[in-house]
């Protein structure tokens, strides 16, 4: 029989479960963010919870960005398949920066 999702977090080494608790977080902001818009809370107040779920999202994309980086370094970046990992790591991150237009 098949494990569920939760029954393998107890498997996961603690970096890869730090991040599954991030998003756990995130998630539960999430569900808070969409009590508050069913209740009819002020509009400054749902903003300023979403830009904090969206920066807590940022953090989490930085951090596994992060580590996938390191990983491909400590692999040898010598090798095609690991520059081609890192290039698209970098893609990434770029494309996490908030945009520039206004």
């Amino acid at each position: 029989m098949a494990k569920k999702l939760t029954e393998h977090i107890d498997d996961l080494p603690e970096e890869r479960k730090a991040i599954i608790n991030r998003l756990r977080r995130i998630e539960g902001q999430l569900r808070e963010i969409q009590r508050m818009i069913i209740e009819e809370k002020p509009c400054v107040e749902v903003l300023t919870q979403l830009s904090a779920a969206r920066n807590a999202m940022q953090q989490a994309c930085v951090e596994i960005i992060k580590k996938n980086m390191y990983k491909c370094i400590r692999e040898s970046a010598n090798t095609d398949k690991n520059i081609e990992e890192l290039e698209k790591l970098v893609s990434a991150l770029i494309n996490l920066a908030p945009s520039t237009n206004s």
